[in-house]
């Protein structure tokens, strides 16, 4: 057994690991700017049946509410994967 303290990783996977995060954040700004484009070209009303309820509301109004329930749903999944990945 070694008795050597622990070294730090190499700079190089540091460097990846920033290209990573600035691509998470690039391909994010672009979904949202697309999703946002799209929810501002669509603008008229839409009647929205959910198993027995009809609602009827702007389609933008419908649209900002998918984008935004996916969204929520995307952080609730990365929060539970990377609380299992947690070292302990």
């Amino acid at each position: 057994m070694t008795t050597d303290p622990p070294q730090p990783p190499p700079a190089h996977s540091r460097i990846t690991a920033e290209k990573a995060d600035r691509s998470r954040l690039i391909g994010a700004i672009v979904i949202a700017v697309i999703a946002i484009w799209f929810i501002l070209a669509n603008t008229h009303k839409t009647s929205i049946t959910f198993w027995i309820v009809t609602v009827t509301s702007p389609m933008w109004l419908t649209l900002a509410g998918t984008f935004l329930a996916g969204m929520l749903v995307s952080l609730l999944l990365t929060r539970s994967r990377n609380r299992r990945r947690a070292p302990k």
